[in-house]
């Protein structure tokens, strides 16, 4: 705005020298060479080095000088004029607004308040619908934003069905759609994250595109960081730390990762002998300013606009829409609501994160780690953990990959069946190999619960499968919540069960082909 106003208060003493330049009475066509020199003026006004140049002799007035009478060189100088006027202010301006953005970064905004605070069990729909209806403006605010952000890439794509290029422009739009979600912010990267291994659900094209949002996501300002975690630790960095990268080594949608090196202290993970001695190299994990305002804000919003969407959706397959479509996509809604609002609890996910490694150890299972905790430097907001050396598994050319997925695969039923807390974000960039050859579990925002009546059927489910029980497994869908109690008879008569249990078994021997059990019943 500044600069604008400037621009226009610079045209007042041009508007003289036109007046002026009007008032001369003998008018000669202007001459190549004056329009020429006076350009260069107005060039050289434009510029730094120009305006230098101005001051040591090149001056407007000699342009002036030259060109008397002439009218249309005249009307350049005037451009020359403002130029010179203008440009001084422009600069000043411009540095400004410079130093109020570089304060900005520098500052930690004050958290907004939020409906419910992180946490896994303090997720709440209604006390959201509460806290927003008396703040509708606010609402307002960000459904517009969110129309005026997808506006563009909406119409690209109806065109593009329109003309029959979908297929053709696919790639692109993926592209759009990537630097559309990073700059929607956290939310729908963490929903991009998701949908990016979910090719049975968005074309591959987009799938690839949006992996990217595994490893890379714009970060926030490092000085922002800086300064949020002193204030988490209450004093200042250099009393923690001996060094600490300047900027990010890695960036994710609800914070980013420094690296650091801890000054010797009395840490309570350092009494781990069997995990490597001390921690000293540690990664310090620090959250996004304001980024549960924005996460409850907008799954308040997903919320309203869901039941919208489902009508649509069924409109354009032909399909009623029933009470209990709604409520599915409610419960999905409500269910993503969850784990962000988990995420957002740095202390859970340090607890989370202690706790796997403890149970993983107690069961023998020494071949899959998670990083150590330093909780003495932990807080709601900030995260400091032992640096992990590694690479990713899916990138890592060691002959023990294979050996490796396995013992994930066998993680993961353990935490399914056994010990009841499910890591939920596997992505490839949260599965390291380390320089050990053991594999570690990145990232334990997002966990679940897994209540000890749905282990239960799992395992019943298990147990009919290898014994062939296949009469059971209908009753299995059941206690599993896959299939209504009434259509129990149906699912037994579709041989869905037979179909299930010899894939099954042709995954568990590697793939080798095995006779299928009806036809070994004849």
């Amino acid at each position: 705005m500044t600069v604008v106003v400037v621009s226009l208060l610079s045209l007042v003493p041009c508007g003289a020298i036109q007046l002026w330049g009007s008032s001369v009475p003998k008018l000669v066509p202007a001459t190549t060479k004056s329009v020429a020199a006076v350009h260069a003026a107005a060039a050289a006004a434009a510029t730094p080095a120009g305006a230098a140049a101005l001051k040591t002799g090149f001056s407007v007035s000699s342009v002036l000088q030259s060109v008397e009478g002439d009218y249309a060189s005249t009307v350049a100088v005037s451009a020359a004029v403002s130029c010179a006027v203008s440009l001084p202010l422009v600069v000043i301006a411009g540095r400004r607004a410079m130093a109020h953005r570089l304060a900005l970064e520098q500052e930690v905004p004050p958290e907004p308040e939020t409906p419910y605070p992180g946490g896994s069990d303090s997720y709440s729909p209604e006390k959201a619908n509460e806290f927003y209806r008396q703040r509708p403006l606010l609402v307002l605010g960000r459904l517009i934003g969110l129309l005026q952000a997808t506006l563009a890439f909406q119409v690209k794509l109806l065109i593009d069905w329109r003309t029959g290029n979908l297929e053709a422009n696919e790639r692109e739009r993926a592209r759009e759609a990537l630097a559309l979600v990073e700059d929607l912010g956290p939310t729908f990267i963490k929903l991009g994250q998701a949908l990016s291994i979910r090719t049975d659900l968005i074309p591959e094209a987009y799938a690839l595109e949006l992996r990217k949002l595994q490893d890379a996501v714009p970060p926030f300002p490092d000085a922002q960081a800086r300064e949020a975690t002193r204030r988490a630790f209450g004093r200042p960095l250099e009393d923690v730390f001996e060094d600490i990268s300047d900027a990010c080594i890695a960036s994710a949608s609800i914070g980013q990762v420094y690296r650091a090196t801890l000054k010797p202290g009395n840490y309570a993970c350092d009494a781990l002998p069997d995990r490597g001695g001390p921690v000293r190299s540690v990664a310090v994990k620090v959250q996004r300013p304001g980024v549960l305002a924005e996460i409850c804000l907008d799954l308040y919003l997903l919320r309203l606009l869901t039941p919208l969407q489902v009508y649509i959706s069924n409109a354009i397959n032909k399909l009623p829409t029933d009470p209990e479509d709604l409520e599915v996509a409610l419960a999905l809604v409500d269910e993503w609501g969850r784990g962000f609002a988990n995420e957002v609890d740095y202390r859970a996910e340090a607890r989370n994160t202690r706790e796997f490694s403890q149970a993983m150890a107690r069961r023998g299972l020494g071949a899959v780690v998670s990083p150590r905790v330093v909780d003495e430097l932990s807080t709601n907001n900030v995260l400091v953990t032992e640096w992990i050396e590694g690479t990713r598994l899916d990138a890592s050319g060691s002959p023990d990959v294979p050996r490796l997925c396995g013992v994930a695969v066998n993680a993961y039923l353990t935490m399914l069946l056994d010990t009841g807390v499910l890591h939920c974000d596997p992505h490839p960039g949260n599965l390291l190999r380390t320089v050990d050859g053991k594999l570690c579990i990145l990232d334990w925002g997002m966990t679940i619960k897994v209540p000890p009546d749905l282990q239960y059927s799992l395992l019943e489910f298990i147990a009919h499968i290898n014994s062939d029980r296949l009469d059971r497994v209908p009753y299995d869908f059941v206690n599993l919540g896959f299939t209504p109690p009434d259509k129990v008879a149906k699912v037994a008569d579709s041989g869905v069960t037979d179909g299930l249990a010899f894939m099954l078994r042709q995954l568990s021997e590697g793939g080798r082909s095995r006779q299928n059990p009806r036809a070994r019943q004849k």
